[in-house]
């Protein structure tokens, strides 16, 4: 299943780029955000916790499969509040055992003070098309906040009445009035990673009666272009803390390529890196900047690149050897590796 999407993947990027049709070069190279060094205030535990969740939002989706709705749990210490469905279309995608029109996409569990929103990562044709579909629309949930990828707010909601933003926003504001609660915190991978920063900049301002708000994604896309970025990192404050974790080895990370300054498709990535590496190193990507912004030669020798690295490619972006990877920087490497939900049960989980 997984070679089969990074496959379609490869080859929707050729259509994707197709449709965004071609950019004009406005002048310089773009530029790429500076990170600066994200060490600081990292939190290597809660970063293990936080993979924890995100492997079980793709578990989440087995278990709707084979099991059906009332078959999604969580790890016990944890308390399922609510699951976040996306419609699909069964023709292309595996669905629910007992909804043929929709499977899970993100979960929200609370557990002593904290909430946490873990959002699924790419499983299906339907999230691949979401993927790739990079010609950028306004980002509204905060005011003037630039443009990201369409196929991602597509996903997450391009307003706050969209059906997946809302159920999770309506929950939080239910979560908070009437618990205890004073901590959120966001993950996910991959796809999963490019939501949580959607979500990032969204929850800061929009979920009220909250103390703190805390961003550890996975192995995540640039979203978005320096507008955004700038809005996103003015979010970051003692209690807003975002970290993106990712593989020096990953080519997820390095899309949409990045520092080209081209009209509806300018991407760069937000504060907070903090690097891992694993697997095999890749070849260097081509030179972008040199195609004078025609997206459609850019998905072209993207889709070259990836067919002729797609295992090395599969391996460097695994959500298990993230996972385990962190594991083996913990504390208790041991115990933790147990901890890898869906990794060797034969599910093929990212």
């Amino acid at each position: 299943m997984r070679r089969t999407i990074i496959l379609a993947v490869l080859l929707l990027v050729i259509v994707s780029f197709g449709i965004s049709g071609g950019c004009n070069n406005n002048g310089g190279n773009g530029g790429g955000n500076d990170i600066p060094d994200a060490t600081e205030g990292f939190d290597l535990e809660l970063a293990i916790e936080l993979g924890e969740l995100a492997l079980v939002a793709y578990e989440q989706r087995i278990q709707c499969i084979n099991g059906g709705k009332s078959a999604i749990t969580v790890p016990p210490e944890y308390n399922l509040e609510e699951v976040i469905f996306e419609p699909v279309s069964s023709l292309l995608n595996d669905t629910c055992l007992d909804d043929d029109g929709v499977i899970s996409i993100a979960f929200i569990a609370t557990r002593d003070e904290n909430i946490y929103v873990s959002f699924r990562g790419t499983a299906n044709i339907s999230d691949a098309i979401s993927d790739v579909v990079a010609l950028q629309i306004p980002y509204n949930f905060v005011p003037n906040s630039g443009n990201v990828a369409f196929g991602f707010l597509d996903v997450y909601g391009v307003d706050a009445s969209s059906p997946i933003v809302s159920t999770i926003l309506a929950k939080l504001d239910e979560l908070t009035m009437t618990g205890n609660f004073n901590n959120l915190f966001i993950t996910g991978h991959s796809l999963g990673a490019a939501l949580a920063f959607l979500a990032f900049p969204d929850f800061s301002q929009n979920v009220g009666m909250i103390d703190s708000v805390t961003m550890y994604n996975f192995a995540g896309p640039a979203v978005g272009d320096g507008q955004f970025v700038t809005t996103y990192n003015a979010e970051e404050s003692l209690n807003r803390i975002s970290f993106r974790i990712v593989n020096t080895n990953d080519l997820v990370p390095m899309l949409p390529p990045q520092g080209l300054n081209c009209t509806a498709f300018s991407y760069e990535h937000v504060n907070g890196e903090v690097t891992i590496t694993f697997g095999t190193q890749l070849p260097p990507l081509p030179d972008f900047a040199s195609d004078d912004c025609d997206l459609i030669t850019i998905g072209a020798q993207l889709a070259t690149y990836g067919i002729n690295n797609q295992d090395d490619i599969l391996e460097d972006h695994s959500m298990c050897t993230y996972f385990d990877t962190l594991c083996m920087m913990g504390s208790s490497p041991g115990t933790c590796s147990q901890r890898a939900i869906g990794c060797d049960d034969g599910n093929a989980n990212p």
